[in-house]
């Protein structure tokens, strides 16, 4: 009886630890979130007498209904947390879900790596002005550094036609391609753009067909995050040998990752420190800031890296003061 006691009480102790929630949009091997929710993680180290949780709403190989369902579940666990703290969230899914069901009430959340602007996310939830917060909401949006991307790209081939954006018609595909836009506006990059729309496979082949056979096609941007494969849904690790293997041009990727898998590179989104940034804004507000005090940034660190297997392969050549420029080269 004594030792049941015992257990009971420590039991009884652990639950009432001060909690934060991370919940993730995709899976645990996402390309996109996992980075994100690693910087999180180690920004909230410090927080050694907090409980910090984890959800994956695995966003892009599931239905909407399903995806619906899983975010009431996911949420209604976090409202029974009896000393609940804060909500950090992965990406725009789970954003959304977070905001159904906790915009305007007291608990802090934190969002990272939204691709839908702050601005079209607050003409339907009214939680900032400007970009200071008046609701609970704030955090980091995933700003693509786009016209570096260009610019960069200029430096490497000089002369530089068409650039492809070969994008699902999925959430997150029509907002990156939204971003790419947004960000190139009133350049004279802008006509340079060529946009795919993909949402099954066939889609896929045509626009694959078509970029590869292009001569003033220069490179292609691969967002085809979630597409229909006959049947189930397919994501960006699924698509991604495809691309590498018919459209030899340059893939530019805007997260390291995407190199990791072979893409080309150029200039990536920090996804760990976008991450970890919204951890440090996270544990500010638990230890006692305001979520007002915390203005919604932009991401501020990006990563210059080229994946050189991949530009022999496309046969882009160059000299070793090029490959200087570089901050990561990967072989």
């Amino acid at each position: 009886m004594i030792l049941f006691a015992c257990l009971f009480l420590l039991f009884s102790c652990s639950q009432q630890k001060p909690t934060i929630y991370i919940v993730a949009s995709y899976d645990e091997q996402d390309v996109c979130g996992i980075p994100q929710v690693e910087g999180v993680k180690d920004a909230l180290k410090e927080l050694r007498d907090f409980s910090i949780k984890e959800f994956y709403l695995d966003a892009r190989r599931i239905s909407k209904e399903q995806l619906q369902d899983r975010c009431d579940r996911v949420a209604q666990e976090i409202k029974t947390t009896k000393i609940l703290k804060a909500i950090i969230t992965v990406d725009d899914a789970a954003m959304q879900c977070a905001a159904k069901h906790f915009m305007g009430k007291k608990v802090p959340v934190i969002f990272s790596g939204i691709n839908i602007t702050p601005e079209e996310y607050n003409k339907k939830y009214y939680f900032l002005n400007g970009r200071t917060p008046i609701k609970n909401f704030t955090g980091v949006y995933e700003y693509l550094f786009i016209k570096r991307q260009f610019a960069l790209l200029e430096i490497l081939v000089k002369d530089v036609k068409n650039v492809a954006v070969l994008y699902s018609t999925d959430l997150v595909g029509e907002a990156l391609k939204n971003q790419v836009l947004k960000e190139v506006d009133a350049t004279p990059y802008k006509d340079r753009i060529i946009l795919y729309p993909v949402s099954n496979l066939t889609d896929l082949d045509k626009a694959i067909k078509e970029i590869a056979s292009k001569k003033d096609m220069t490179a292609y941007f691969p967002f085809v995050m979630s597409i229909d494969g006959n049947g189930k849904r397919l994501t960006f690790q699924d698509v991604s040998p495809m691309l590498q293997r018919k459209i030899k041009k340059i893939d530019l990727a805007i997260n390291e990752a995407f190199v990791n898998f072979g893409f080309f590179g150029g200039v990536s989104v920090d996804f760990y420190q976008m991450g970890y940034r919204a951890g440090e804004i996270a544990k500010a507000i638990v230890k006692g800031r305001k979520v007002s005090d915390f203005d919604v940034e932009d991401a501020q660190k990006y990563v210059k890296i080229l994946n050189l297997k991949r530009a022999n392969e496309i046969d882009v050549k160059f000299d070793d003061n090029i490959k200087i420029i570089f901050d990561k080269v990967v072989k």
